[in-house]
């Protein structure tokens, strides 16, 4: 019988699963007018205007794939440059995986069976379909609107399209290694509600961002919802944050030094036969 750990750490192996396995199709992005207007109000906002360059907070994660929905509660940490962590607790207490985003690859660590994997980003098919970089899932799950050439963001608008759409002033990036962004801004708040990555190889990838409250004097979403389409299959990630802090820390990677390091099939192995 499977543990209820094996329960708990199931949407990261599924997460895990995803970016090294999924396959994704072809979508297009419209391109707006020009606007200097619109460039104006969109330098103003948070999003673009105030730096956000760490997070820590309490995560509900919730994964769905094909309409099975898993769930998990645990901890998330962002800081710019350095690495996203994703913990995930047993009974709301005992830290038993995590999933790492660091700058050059990603790492899932299994704490009960003391074992880790690294996946190089060459090597994640989902990430090379769909044109996602580090720079860009970091930006996304920090509601930040982005350059994806690496420029700050305020620095590459002159050659964004701007076009005004009602309720939002939409941004739309150059095409920068087949992949296009797009960027939706409310009028009335000035928050960024929603991010979306269509890649020319085929890939795209959507985050809506919902339920927003102060955080820090900010204003930060409680919730994000990352969507992923695939052939066949449609996916989403779900993170629901709580006391979420956007002050500044010093950023640790788990520590492995004892753990045994194996590849990321063995290790998905031996946690499915927990």
């Amino acid at each position: 019988m499977r543990s209820a750990g094996n329960k708990v750490i199931l949407p990261l192996l599924l997460l895990t699963l995803l970016f090294v396995g999924c396959r994704t199709k072809v979508n297009t992005v419209e391109m707006g007018s020009h606007d200097l207007e619109s460039m104006a109000f969109v330098s103003e906002v948070p999003s673009v205007a105030v730096p956000r360059s760490s997070l820590s907070g309490n995560v509900k994660l919730s994964v769905n794939i094909n309409g099975k929905s898993y769930s998990a509660k645990g901890t998330m940490r962002i800081k710019e440059d350095d690495g996203v962590q994703v913990g995930v607790t047993a009974l709301g207490l005992l830290e038993i995986a995590c999933l790492e985003f660091l700058p050059e690859n990603m790492r899932l660590i299994y704490k009960l069976g003391k074992e880790y994997a690294d996946i190089p980003y060459a090597e994640v098919s989902f990430l090379q379909k769909t044109g996602i970089d580090y720079k860009m899932l970091e930006s996304v799950l920090m509601n930040r609107v982005f350059s994806p050439d690496g420029r700050p963001f305020v620095q590459a608008m002159g050659e964004m399209t701007y076009a005004d759409e009602g309720d939002c002033i939409t941004v739309t990036t150059d095409n920068t290694n087949g992949i296009v962004y797009k960027f939706y801004i409310e009028k009335l708040t000035g928050e960024l509600i929603q991010s979306e990555g269509a890649h020319s190889g085929g890939g795209r990838v959507t985050c809506r961002y919902s339920d927003f409250y102060t955080v820090d004097t900010l204003s930060f979403p409680h919730t994000i919802l990352l969507s992923l389409e695939g052939v066949g299959s449609t996916a989403s990630l779900q993170f629901e944050l709580s006391r979420v802090g956007l002050g500044n820390f010093n950023f640790t990677p788990r520590q492995v030094t004892s753990y045994g390091k194996i590849n990321i099939e063995q290790l998905l192995k031996s946690i499915g036969s927990m």
